[in-house]
């Protein structure tokens, strides 16, 4: 990333520290000290071994963003991106057979983030998954629910805006991994109003207006739906299940919050958009809304919660940013039984 933009993300990874995860853990209630699975398991496992659990398999080879962390100048070729994509891929397919033999249902597999395969199965089950050739780790996937606290003055942007002069986020690509960003709010450059917002929600699973989401609009340049409005990872009947789309309009505003926080342009008091500048009395405007770490940064929306319920898809949502070239992953959520290992790990990653 040129050394220009450099203070901005610095800015926003910030924001990212202070709103990524919440540890809301409980204290293991024994010890679960096996080879290849997590000690983050011990709440289930003591819960009883038919509890449902999510977990990631780790799979022994580098994933792509690893591969590409090695070479000069971090810099990966589209052909060597693909040919370890395609080798993941089919090792992985390899080991599916297995897996299902062990009584698990593969929901998901990776390879840019994190080379892995993502199962749904029960917690007596683990140390057999653990045991298949190749595996080197059982990492359980958390539920995550929306938790923001932070304010952009608090930690000095206004300062980074205006010393050196300049930066203000441009070029700079963020993940918001939430539950999608309402791009026709004034913040982002949308129209404002509550009937923009109706007509862009009765038609949230096709694709959205090109002038307000997607390279032509003004702020909310991409992203993707996981999800869609009804999903909840605590029920498993086919109307609560994952239905994605390429849409991923908020129905639920968190997402538009933290996104907001993260490269909103700023809602004056009138409900325009802000258009600058952006320097050290910014904050002297009155606004209805003030402007985000860096408001001149794109924002690309990967939903990962719906209207309700919180999500366990937040994996998915990291390797989908990182295979699209995201420079930074914001996540505001927290996760019951997180620990401060995975939350870091996961804040890590995210970064």
């Amino acid at each position: 990333m040129p050394t220009r933009f450099r203070l901005v993300v610095a800015g926003i990874l910030l924001v990212v520290g202070s709103l990524c995860l919440s540890a809301q853990s409980a204290a293991p209630t024994r010890q679960f000290v096996e080879t290849g699975i997590s000690r983050e398991f011990a709440p289930a496992v003591a819960l009883g071994a038919q509890r449902p659990v999510t977990v990631v398999m780790k799979i022994a080879g580098d994933p792509v963003s690893v591969a590409r962390g090695r070479m000069p100048g971090k810099r990966l070729g589209i052909a060597d991106t693909d040919r370890i994509e395609r080798e993941l891929r089919s090792a992985q397919a390899a080991l599916v057979p297995a897996i299902q033999a062990r009584g698990a249902t593969v929901l998901s597999t990776f390879q840019h983030a994190i080379n892995g395969i993502k199962v749904r199965t029960t917690a007596d089950r683990l140390r057999g998954l653990a045991a298949l050739p190749g595996v080197v780790a059982v990492k359980p996937v958390a539920v995550y629910r929306a938790n923001n606290k932070t304010s952009v003055p608090f930690i000095g942007t206004p300062q980074v805006w205006e010393n050196p002069p300049g930066l203000h986020g441009e070029h700079v690509k963020i993940a918001i991994i939430d539950s999608g960003i309402d791009y026709t709010h004034a913040n982002f450059g949308g129209p404002g109003t509550v009937a923009a917002f109706n007509a862009a929600k009765a038609t949230s699973t096709a694709p959205a207006d090109p002038s307000m989401f997607g390279p032509g609009a003004p702020k909310v340049k991409g992203g993707i739906d996981l999800v869609g409005d009804h999903y909840d990872p605590s029920l498993t009947d086919a109307a609560h299940a994952p239905q994605p789309d390429a849409n991923p309009l908020d129905c639920d505003g968190h997402g538009s919050h933290v996104a907001g926080t993260a490269a909103g342009f700023g809602v004056t008091s009138v409900g325009a958009t802000f258009a600058g500048p952006y320097d050290a009395t910014t904050p002297n405007v009155g606004f209805r809304i003030g402007p985000g770490v860096a408001p001149l940064a794109e924002l690309y929306a990967v939903r990962v919660l719906s209207c309700t319920g919180g999500t366990d898809v937040v994996v998915d949502a990291i390797d989908w940013a990182v295979a699209h070239g995201m420079d930074v992953i914001n996540m505001s959520l927290g996760a019951v039984y997180g620990t401060a290992r995975s939350n870091h790990a996961a804040c890590a990653m995210a970064a």
